[in-house]
């Protein structure tokens, strides 16, 4: 329940979600992507559909390094960049494809 007011609130706020084991001393590039992309979670069932990507907030049409946020569903994301398309899952990240 907690994690669902959380995310809620976020999407009232869509700045960066903190995680809570980075360092305070550490700062980002705005948008980078930092290091390789990691879906933490989805929130897909409200009036707009959120991502947490590498600890970002995200909705649709918003940018992480190279890629847009296009499409969220439950528990998975697609990203494009140009012409290559990337689909992440929670826990692993596969090409739109569906090969490895």
């Amino acid at each position: 329940m907690s994690a669902l007011f959380g995310l809620l609130l976020a999407a009232a706020n869509p700045g960066p979600v903190p995680d809570p084991t980075r360092p305070d001393y550490y700062t980002a590039a705005s948008g980078a992507a930092e290091g390789p992309l990691v879906l933490d979670s989805t929130l897909s069932g409200g009036p707009v559909p959120l991502a947490i990507l590498n600890g970002r907030l995200l909705r649709p049409g918003e940018k992480i390094g190279p890629y847009q946020l296009m499409i969220v569903g439950s528990g998975w994301v697609i990203l494009r960049n140009g012409a290559k398309t990337l689909r992440l899952v929670i826990g692993g990240s596969t090409p739109a494809g569906g090969e490895k």
